[in-house]
């Protein structure tokens, strides 16, 4: 047995949602709405508020009250460090530049995914039933798998986690990390296949029992063993939210490509690299087989 490495990135959703922090700089085509502050000369509208309170589930009454001021309180703030921010003139500076070009494109992102999101129809209570039928490795057979890890910052030379290939035991690739030098902590951990990678738990399927795999996590490498697995059902409201929520990030994941592949590869085709910045080439298909030679 050998360790096995694992990629968690898959192919299958083509825009990654990204957050983006709020910025007080007004905006000719920000809506206007009722002022709930006034900030140095600079109206806060009720319309930024609402948007402070985006995805917040607020209560009712006098706690509702308390939670708008609490957001506004944080709005202020942020206008007043942003207005110090421009005085020093940091509003000019190259570095701000970079990140609000990088921030206003992650913004558009979510915005587009969220737009084609609006357009499909939500999944039924029968959609989630089938689903959770046809996926028991999800809900009736639910697995929770306890393993033993280590984990360890990525090497900068990268040449390091490929020499973990041939080691066989987690004791190896430990006693490896203190001959390179290489900083690790190992402990005990689980990893319940709800809510976890599905590529990722098919291929912990199919290991052989023993066998370890290590896991690029960031700047972090996480190398494991299954130590043991037991079976917990998954039912209930909990399962039929979870089945519902999963069928409808499938959809929008499906109604993304539909709607972007082909302007994306047109898109990607017409990039131009400078030399050396060019994306790695796929590797080429095998040949197919020749034909056996004709026999008289």
């Amino acid at each position: 047995m050998r360790t096995k490495l694992m990629a968690l990135a898959t192919a299958g959703t083509l825009l990654a949602l990204a957050g983006c922090g709020g910025s007080s700089g007004k905006d000719a085509s920000l809506e206007k709405g009722q002022v709930v502050a006034t900030v140095g000369g600079t109206d806060i509208t009720i319309h930024e508020l609402n948007g402070e309170l985006t995805g917040v589930a607020l209560p009712a009454g006098d706690q509702r009250k308390a939670v708008e001021q609490q957001a506004l309180q944080a709005l202020v703030g942020r206008t007043i460090l942003a207005d110090i921010a421009r005085e020093r003139k940091i509003d000019q500076s190259p570095a701000y530049a970079l990140q609000r070009h990088r921030a206003e494109e992650a913004l558009l992102v979510q915005l587009l995914q969220r737009e084609i999101a609006a357009k499909v129809p939500p999944p039924t209570p029968v959609d989630s039933s089938k689903f959770i039928a046809e996926n028991p490795d999800l809900f009736a057979q639910r697995k929770i798998f306890a393993m033993d890890q280590i984990q360890f910052e990525a090497p900068e030379d990268m040449n390091k986690i490929k020499a973990l290939e041939p080691l066989k035991t987690l004791e190896q690739v430990e006693q490896y990390l203190i001959e390179t030098r290489i900083k690790y902590r190992r402990g005990n951990s689980a990893l319940d296949t709800v809510g976890a990678n599905p590529d990722l738990i098919r291929q912990i399927a199919k290991l052989p029992p023993g066998e370890i795999f290590v896991i690029p996590q960031g700047r972090v490498i996480v190398a494991s063993k299954i130590t043991n697995a037991r079976i917990e059902p998954f039912t209930g409201e909990a399962a039929t939210n979870y089945a519902m929520n999963l069928i409808q990030s499938r959809k929008v994941n499906e109604a993304t490509e539909k709607e972007l592949a082909t302007k994306i590869k047109t898109a990607r085709d017409a990039v131009k690299y400078q030399k050396g910045y060019e994306p790695p080439k796929a590797p080429a298909a095998p040949a197919a087989p020749k034909a056996p030679a004709a026999t008289n």
